[in-house]
Parts: structure tokens; sequence; C-alpha cells
């Protein structure tokens, strides 16, 4: 179970995510889908594509940093929730792909495509 304070932490970071996201014209559609395989921070829309989001949260520049946390197992695990939701609310076939948020000392980076090298998945 997360310290109390890193919960805080992490839900004060997807906030910030969201708002941030919002403000790029994506329409933030969940927040927090857990299934035992993984979890997505936040589902959005940009246009037709939908959006899977992970972000990461540090309160500082401590190690490892916000980039090195998203391990090749836990990009697994982000992939197998996505496919998870897209079945789920029936969105085979529509355009997909995984962003990541990094909020490192107040700075927000948004990291578009990041798991793949091509711009979208089809599921």
């Amino acid at each position: 179970m997360d310290h109390p304070s890193t919960s805080i932490l992490g839900n004060w970071g997807e906030d910030q995510a969201a708002r941030y996201l919002q403000q790029q014209g994506f329409e933030v559609v969940d927040r927090q889908y857990r299934q035992k395989w993984g979890e997505i921070d936040l589902i959005c829309r940009d246009g037709e594509t939908w959006v899977f989001v992970e972000v990461k949260t540090r309160a500082s520049l401590a190690l490892p940093s916000a980039i090195e946390s998203i391990t090749p197992r836990k990009r697994l695990r982000i992939i197998r929730a996505a496919m998870s939701y897209m079945k789920w609310k029936r969105l085979e076939g529509h355009a997909l792909r995984f962003d990541l948020v990094l909020i490192e000392a107040g700075r927000i980076e948004w990291i578009p495509d990041a798991f793949e090298s091509s711009s979208y998945y089809t599921y």
C-alpha cells in the first residue's frame, strides 16, 4: 500500500497532468482504470485517437527519475490494461497510443507516443 503522502502526490500529479492535457485539446474520458494485470492513470481522446497516459510525479529530482521508473514490465502492464479497456468499451479498431506525463520538481514534460516508434496502435 502506498504511503499516504505518496498517494496524495500521485493524485495531485494526475490532476496536473489532466489539466495540462486538456489545455492541449485532449478530452479526459476516464481516470485510474485498474485491472489485475495493470492500470491506466488517465484515458483521453485526442481527436479520434484514444490516448492511455501514464503519469509519474516526483517532488524533487530524486533517483530513479520519473522516466527511469517506466520499466519494460510497467509498459507491458499498461498496454495490457489498455487492451482490456478497449475491449470492455467495444472500441476495437480505433487508433490508440501511449503517452507519458512526467512531473518532476513542479516541471511538466509530456512525451506523446512514448512506448513504440509507430504513431498508433490498432486494436
